[in-house]
Parts: structure tokens; sequence; C-alpha cells
């Protein structure tokens, strides 16, 4: 988060607290009709200034009770790695000031740690910008992705891949760019000779690169070797 908060004006005068407050308070006469669960969060500190009911009674908190948590509220509910990919694209969203810009991204939100993770589908962008037309506030849509809902098996495919690379990035990245092009390869089919014939090197060659392919990504099996294929964009 400290991407986000080193481009912050250090203090929110009376003025734009008012107008925060005004903003707010119109958001809340129609958050009941809106889907899913809405966040504001004030740009100087990046902290929660309002959040709908439902997202309340998911977490079983107040907002004042957040807004004292500052930047804990953020480890404390969500997954961090999740946060690692959205953030950078969130502070970069804010730092270009467009409000007709958004990002969207899942997450995963807990009540308490050690609780399961909920999967959620969220999209921010700007919301309100202060006198000198800098961002003040940002809002989130935060959708929870229903299990009994016929999308559920797309998005689970995706976030099923979305963890694969996660948990197995250290294991690709240990490749050389021509294990990577032998990878790509076996993953389309190509046999052996045929490998050996794209790329102008021997068939044995080939075959020790597919060894050290399976003992790097500690692949035994076709499956798992065209699933890294996959996930990583080779194919």
């Amino acid at each position: 988060m400290l991407s986000l908060t080193m481009t912050m004006t250090p203090q929110i005068s009376p003025g734009l607290q008012l107008r925060i407050d005004k903003k707010i308070t119109q958001l809340h006469g129609i958050a009941a009709q809106l889907p899913g669960v809405i966040i504001v969060h004030s740009i100087p500190g990046f902290c929660v200034e309002y959040m709908s009911q439902p997202g309340l009674d998911s977490l079983g908190t107040t907002v004042s009770k957040l807004k004292a948590m500052g930047m804990d509220y953020y480890a404390y509910y969500f997954n961090e790695e999740d946060a690692a990919d959205y953030i950078p694209k969130v502070a970069a969203m804010i730092g270009r000031n467009n409000f007709d810009e958004q990002v969207s991204f899942f997450q995963q939100v807990r009540r308490f740690p050690g609780d399961a993770w909920s999967w959620y589908f969220s999209t921010t962008r700007l919301f309100l910008q202060d006198e000198a037309g800098q961002p003040l506030l940002t809002i989130t849509t935060a959708l929870p992705i229903d299990p009994l809902q016929h999308v559920t098996p797309k998005v689970s495919r995706l976030l099923d891949e979305t963890n694969f690379v996660r948990t197995h990035q250290q294991l690709f990245e240990s490749l050389t760019d021509r294990e990577r092009e032998v990878l790509r390869l076996l993953a389309m089919s190509y046999s052996a000779a045929e490998i050996a014939g794209q790329l102008v090197i021997s068939v044995h060659t080939v075959e020790t690169h597919r060894k050290n392919l399976r003992k790097k990504l500690q692949a035994t099996t076709a499956y798992e070797i065209n699933r890294f294929a996959s996930a990583f964009n080779l194919i």
C-alpha cells in the first residue's frame, strides 16, 4: 500500500471533509439499491471512509472500527498476494487522475484471520477530487462470486489458474529462454524430432531439455507440463 500513500496529500481541510461527508451521504441514500458492496476510500492514507451495510455485515464490523484500523485493515481482511497484483494498478490509475478509467480485479476476503477466503470481483475508480483537481476519494464495487450462479465454473477455472501462476511463478522463472521454447512446443504436441527441426538442435538436446523441464517444474505428466505453458501464456 505504500505506493498509494506516497502521492497523497497529508491532511484534509474542514472544507474538504464537508465535501466528503456530503458525497458519502448522497451515496448512502442509494447504496441499498446497488449490487454488491460499496466501499469508499479517502486517498490521504487510503483508509476506509465508507462501506455499505452488506459489507459491514459480512465482515462483522462498523465503519468506525474500520477507520480506527487504518492500514491494518488490508492485512486483516484481504489476501496480500492478491493485493500485490491490483494495488499497483489502482495506484497508477490514481496517478493519472482520470475519472473515465477504472481498474477491475479479483480479490479474496475473510471475516477474520484464519477464516476461509471468499472471492469477490471488484472494480475501483475515482469518486471525488479536491479544489485543486487532485484525487480525493475512490469508490469500489465488490461483487461476491456466488457459488450457485452459472458463471461459477468459468470463474473457478480462472481463479484456479490465477492461484497456479502465483504459487508456481518461481519455478517458471527458473527456466531459460530455450527451455521455455521447448515447453511451448511440447504443449503444442510437437514430437522431439519436430522440435529439433524447428529449433535447429539435436533430438538428444530436446530430450535433455525435456528432462530439465520436468525436474525444474516438478512435473511428472504431460498434463502438468501443458498447464505451465497455458498458465504462463506460452500457448
